[in-house]
């Protein structure tokens, strides 16, 4: 695939991802759920989807070849650069959904974000108080009404440092794609176009030497 080509295909996914994260609360109801399984949703939440975010920008570096050749350029100094691309792409697309959803979290559905932060957070602390009662030394464990202020809408100031994260993302999966496409040519995954062509060129030649009429 191309790096947009790919790039795309996996920020699709990237972002569909960030959608189900970033608005959860549309899905889950705090009072049918298992306490458990809420404050591990809570708890992990982020690191998954930025662990989901790393994955999808490898693999669109992975699955990504060069289609644009450039006489006198080096195969993997094009491969490094498109698989940069690829994957910066997915991070752009993450960042812009997530600008998206911090901005309406923030205005059109801040009401259902503080019900579902009164609902899960009594929950939430008394599961904490489950497990903190099998350890000998409990941590302090935090009170409901700090889970609450925890789980409320963000502001709309807050767009600010989403437009800030969306940067650093496309830095450092830029920087992500650029190692994978280095390491992909220097372990030599992909084969030189020349090479490739030159091999095409000479099957298409017949054994007597002549070219087929078209």
């Amino acid at each position: 695939m191309s790096p947009f080509r790919s790039g795309f295909v996996y920020g699709t996914v990237a972002v569909v991802v960030a959608l189900v994260t970033d608005l959860r609360f549309l899905f889950i109801d705090p009072a049918g759920m298992p306490d458990w399984i809420l404050a591990a949703i809570e708890e992990f939440r982020i690191q998954l989807a930025l662990a989901a975010y790393l994955f999808l920008g490898i693999l669109a570096a992975l699955r990504m070849r060069p289609t644009h050749l450039e006489p006198g350029v080096p195969y993997r100094s094009l491969l490094l650069r498109d698989c940069a691309l690829a994957s910066t792409i997915v991070a752009v697309m993450v960042g812009a959904a997530l600008f998206v959803t911090t901005a309406l979290d923030a205005t059109l559905f801040a009401d259902e974000i503080s019900d579902y932060a009164r609902d899960a957070a009594p929950k939430i602390a008394a599961y904490n108080e489950k497990v903190a009662g099998r350890l000998d030394n409990p941590p302090p464990l935090p009170t409901v009404e700090e889970i609450e202020r925890g789980l409320q809408p963000p502001e709309l100031r807050d767009l600010g440092r989403s437009m800030g994260n969306l940067v650093l993302r496309a830095i450092l999966l830029g920087t992500l794609g650029a190692v994978v496409g280095a390491l992909r040519g220097s372990f030599g995954s992909d084969r030189d176009p020349e090479q490739f062509t030159s091999s095409v060129q000479k099957e298409s030649v017949p054994r007597n030497g002549e070219r087929p009429q078209r």
